[in-house]
């Protein structure tokens, strides 16, 4: 019964408003208009001498034309760089709710005010018939134009120009007024976004440079971040840290020593899980002879590993890596469409330089080598939909690119890209969406001051939306780099770098962060 008396309600809307039109003639005044915000407060639009002119525009939520005409109808709205006209949407239709037109208004991006006029009578003092249709009024509420939008732009510019409106009254088409269609769902084009982000601390003593960060979740959703730092690089008392963020935490925990050798350091580090849900901490232990210069040994390194069962609360001891001399990790391991585990290395003997892939055998312990990039260091690694694998690597002044269609044995010979590197590390990771997200230094000479994010949609042949992480106005220092990049359970994206070389910085945000730049306002 109640549905019955809602619907007799609104059929006698309709059909009052389809007999009682009184269209309103050009040239002639419109007077005041009442109507209703879309929380029902009661309005009263009568000050057309504030303004240049006046558009008003009968909308519908429910209208594909209106749908279809919201974009070309904001640009109209942004011919007037002065702000000296007002829009106005009106909603005729009884059975759209303040609440409906409200979410479509924001969902399409509508910014000037829209308002309700359930019983009509605002469209009955224009003779409004469509949705959506268009009245442009002068200063003195006189009607001077009357259409569709095709030609309300050109009106608008005349008005604004002081100039004669030469087309004042066009075609309308669209949906009628009082046959609005059924209520649906408007997509939301413009999204959320969440970013945050930290330093996973501010000193640690007697430790006062830290570089080449590495990040992984563990199996209950933590996150592990893992670094070297010490007195400067290559330092003899250069260690590992480790440090936690928990679950549901906004501040990263004490970073505590996990890996220390005063007559052969730790270099570069990373952490990661692998198929079983063991973490994996794997380094480079740099056997060059002491004493030795800043920043170099980095060619006498061989790995290191242990392994957590819990989580990375307590490790295993520690276990060199044979015959990996001259290897040395960088970017974290990626999981094939067939569930094998690849791992890129840096590799410099005297034989080879470059990169290669190792591949977790399946007793989960050992691992084998596969072919070699040449040229390129610190390879990041990705695996295209047709099975193929595509790396980009370190190199100067701009990244290189090489592809395996054999899955790691055999590489293309690399090729320049238009990626700027001044000779340091990337990462590049598949996000949930099929799309590539890479993290780079954008920075010609040496200077690390330029930290890019870039995204692809076509799995790496071309590169677009650039977001400026970092940025260092005096070039000639400040150093943003190593980033590391892994997407969490959650879907959110972290990424961890080195900041300034002072300290380890963090940074997580979505997807929606990378994609919506601007909501319309």
């Amino acid at each position: 019964m109640k549905t019955f008396v809602v619907s007799m309600i609104i059929s006698a809307a309709a059909m009052a408003m389809s007999e009682d039109i009184m269209a309103l003639k050009l040239g002639e005044p419109i007077g005041a208009i009442s109507m209703t915000t879309l929380d029902g407060h009661p309005r009263v639009m009568n000050n057309y001498p504030e303004h240049k002119g006046t558009v008003v525009a009968f909308l519908s939520a429910r209208c594909n034309a209106t749908l279809n005409e919201i974009a070309a109808l904001n640009k109209v709205v942004n011919l007037d760089e002065n702000e000296s006209m007002v829009f106005v949407g009106i909603c005729s239709n009884p059975s759209e709710t303040g609440e409906e037109i409200r979410t479509f208004c924001q969902r399409r991006g509508v910014v000037f005010p829209v308002y309700r006029d359930p019983d009509a009578k605002a469209a009955k003092q224009f003779g409004a018939r469509w949705t959506p249709e268009f009245f442009l009024l002068d200063n003195a509420g006189q009607l001077v134009y009357h259409g569709g939008l095709d030609g309300l732009a050109p009106a608008v510019k005349a008005l604004l120009a002081d100039e004669p409106i030469t087309t004042r009254e066009t075609p309308v088409t669209g949906t009628p007024l009082d046959r609005p269609g059924p209520k649906r769902e408007i997509d939301d084009p413009y999204g959320a976004i969440a970013f945050s982000s930290e330093l996973i601390f501010t000193q640690i003593p007697g430790a006062p440079v830290h570089h080449c960060s590495s990040l992984s979740e563990t199996p209950n959703g933590d996150l592990l971040c893992l670094w070297y730092g010490g007195s400067y690089e290559s330092a003899e008392d250069q260690v590992l840290f480790l440090a936690r963020l928990k679950k549901g935490d906004r501040f990263w925990s004490i970073p505590e020593v996990v890996v220390r050798d005063p007559d052969m350091p730790p270099g570069n580090a990373i952490i990661f899980k692998d198929p079983s849900n063991r973490l994996w901490m794997l380094w480079g232990r740099m056997e060059g002879s002491r004493p030795t210069r800043r920043g170099s040994g980095w060619s006498h390194c061989r790995l290191m590993t242990r392994i957590s069962t819990d989580d990375g609360h307590t490790w295993s001891e520690e276990r060199e890596w044979a015959d990996t001399f001259g290897w040395l990790p960088r970017n974290p391991p990626i999981t094939l469409a067939n569930g094998q585990l690849v791992l890129p290395m840096s590799i410099h003997t005297k034989q080879e330089s470059g990169s290669i892939l190792v591949r977790l055998n399946p007793d989960g312990t050992t691992w084998s080598r596969l072919g070699c990039m040449p040229r390129g260091g610190q390879m990041t690694v990705i695996q295209r939909n047709n099975g193929d694998l595509f790396a980009l690597g370190r190199s100067h002044p701009y990244i290189l690119a090489s592809e395996s269609k054999d899955g790691g044995v055999t590489w293309s010979t690399p090729v320049q890209t238009s990626l700027k590197c001044p000779d340091s590390a990337n990462c590049m990771i598949r996000l949930n969406s099929g799309r590539l997200l890479l993290a780079h230094n954008d920075c010609d000479g040496e200077d690390r001051a330029i930290l890019a994010l870039e995204q692809s949609d076509d799995e790496g042949r071309t590169w677009k939306n650039q977001k400026i992480l970092e940025f260092e106005p005096n070039r000639a220092a400040g150093e943003y780099s190593y980033p590391c990049l892994i997407q969490t359970s959650d879907g959110m994206i972290h990424i961890t770098y080195t900041c300034r070389r002072y300290s380890i910085k963090h940074a997580a945000f979505d997807e929606g962060w990378l994609i919506h730049v601007e909501r319309p306002n």
